[in-house]
């Protein structure tokens, strides 16, 4: 099966000046939502292991409430 309608490579070449940003709105676009999301998430663990060294986990905390009778 051919994947030749989604090319996996984006490639610009810039010369002379500082990219502007054109080029990367236009590949999130075309990602989807989806993609933006996970790419967004990858990097909040990455900051989080490079800044506190640990993984992320789910925080476990169990309230419980009570009425007061009176």
């Amino acid at each position: 099966m051919s994947d030749s309608g989604n090319p996996k490579w984006k490639t610009r070449l810039v010369e002379g000046k500082f990219p502007d940003r054109d080029f990367d709105i236009e590949f999130w676009q075309e990602q989807g939502d989806e993609a933006i999301f996970q790419a967004a998430w990858e990097m909040v663990e990455l900051a989080e292991e490079v800044k506190h060294g640990r993984t992320l986990r789910l925080q476990r905390t169990v309230t419980t409430l009570k009425r007061l009778s009176g």
